[in-house]
């Protein structure tokens, strides 16, 4: 669908006024620290729990109401990468995701490898937002709050000559997540200002349908994946860990 330049400027217009606000943000946070001598982005805050991203990339993601039949590390592009298959009443499903390695690490080209990886024909871009809440019956309302994540993810269809697939893939981050480079990057930018960072996960859903079918109808069953596995994110690799000093891969 076409859409008009003056349509356009209205759908950019909300951007931009995040952009000049969080550029406010960042200037008043870091501009004393730079005059006193102690700019904040020259000592770079630590990954607080690159220990339990590690975990997640070793041993599998745990999917409420989904069974791991295999998991193991793989590498594409030079990273590290975890590839699990999650099984229900007979339907398989795989996932792949990469876990940030390091505190310098910030995604990429990620999409992109993926499609070098499976060698597959891609179309029916789309983009899906969800809701994902990690339940916890003990916790206050303050912290049910903190447990909820608002998620942007790429829908699209990917094929090869054997299989076609409802595809769903998104940085997750604490609370939130995004299929854009750039948003993750101001996410963390404005952490840095309170003197924090935020965790990254780039997430693959691959849901085999029938050759060259249509994609829609699969949304609901992956968004229903999707607010599981932000919710096992938020729980096992998102919590907090005793920084790790050596912050390696």
């Amino acid at each position: 669908m076409a859409y008009s330049l003056k349509n356009l400027q209205k759908s950019k217009f909300p951007q931009i006024v995040l952009l000049v606000f969080l550029l406010i943000i960042l200037i008043v946070g870091t501009v004393p620290g730079y005059v006193a001598g102690k700019w904040s982005w020259e000592n770079t805050p630590k990954i607080t729990n690159l220990k339990s991203l590690r975990q997640v990339r070793k041993n599998g993601l745990t999917i409420s109401d989904w069974t791991t039949t295999s998991h193991q590390e793989i590498t594409i592009a030079d990273h590290k990468w975890l590839f699990q298959e999650i099984n229900n009443e007979n339907k398989s499903v795989i996932l792949l995701v990469l876990t940030q390695n390091g505190p310098k690490d910030k995604p990429q080209v990620e999409w992109m490898d993926i499609n070098g990886f499976n060698r597959w024909k891609t179309d029916s871009y789309n983009r899906v937002s969800f809701t994902s809440e990690m339940p916890d019956e003990d916790s206050t309302t303050d912290s049910r709050k903190q447990n909820i994540s608002n998620i942007e993810a790429r829908f699209l269809r990917g094929w090869t000559n054997q299989q076609t697939y409802a595809v769903m893939q998104w940085y997750a981050w604490p609370g939130g997540g995004s299929p854009e480079t750039g948003d993750w990057f101001w996410t963390d930018r404005l952490a840095m200002v309170s003197r924090n960072r935020v965790p990254w996960v780039a997430v693959n859903i691959l849901f085999p349908i029938e050759p060259l079918g249509d994609i829609d109808p699969y949304l609901p069953q992956l968004t229903s994946i999707g607010q599981k596995i932000q919710a096992s994110l938020t729980k096992e690799a998102f919590v907090r860990f005793v920084p790790d000093l050596n912050q390696k891969g």
